[in-house]
């Protein structure tokens, strides 16, 4: 019982320490902003003191160029501590992004740990063998429902498949039959014979007229 008050407590200071690093980046964020434009306004004093040493100088007022000049040291003395500040405050914010980035990882596999860890514990062996036995059985049903549909019933039941396909091919042999070409008929050459032999003679008879015409002139 301890232990387990003593894990929740961690895990909600975790969760606390999380939840306050976006704050704590906002703010470190703003922090270097603040910086950066002091600098810059820091560089444009130091510029504008040169400038005025300079004019100090052609006014051959030297004591004052050389104030202008302290002031100067003094500028760039401070803008060399805000550049400190600023290389701090980006070593604070790398490091405490890359340690946000592990914790959001560290949760991100927690939880998916966690999920599978529930998805086995609400799926067994047991349950997935019974999943698929009683998914057969439910095949096997369909398929003699099936079976039984398809099966012949009434008068259909009595006709003789041995006969119907003996019919089938002697159905399809004389479709055959029709399909073939007549064979070409021969032509008889004894009519025209008998043709020529009839005429022969009349032939004769009308050669011997004329000839007999012929002697008598």
């Amino acid at each position: 019982m301890l232990k387990k008050l003593l894990s929740k407590s961690k895990s909600k200071k975790k969760k606390e320490a999380a939840s306050s690093a976006l704050p704590t980046l906002d703010r470190l964020h703003e922090t270097l902003e603040m910086l950066e434009k002091k600098e810059c306004f820091l560089q444009k004093k130091a510029s504008a003191e040169v400038e005025r040493a300079k004019d100090y100088t052609k006014a051959k007022n030297k004591s004052a160029a050389i104030h202008c000049l302290k002031k100067k040291k003094l500028y760039e003395t401070q803008i060399e501590q805000l550049a400190n500040f600023q290389l701090r405050v980006h070593d604070q914010i790398i490091t405490l992004e890359s340690a946000k980035a592990t914790t959001d990882t560290v949760d991100a596999l927690r939880s998916g740990s966690s999920a599978v860890k529930a998805i086995h514990q609400s799926v067994s062996i047991d349950d997935i063998e019974n999943a698929i036995e009683e998914a057969n059985e439910h095949t096997e049903n369909m398929r003699q429902i099936q079976e039984a549909l398809a099966t012949p019933v009434g008068a259909s039941a009595d006709f003789d498949e041995d006969e119907l396909e003996a019919e089938l091919e002697d159905l399809e042999e004389d479709e055959l039959e029709n399909e073939l070409p007549e064979p070409p008929q021969r032509t008889s050459m004894v009519p025209s014979a008998r043709a020529t032999n009839s005429s022969q003679p009349a032939n004769d008879m009308a050669e011997l007229t004329k000839l007999q015409a012929e002697m008598a002139l």
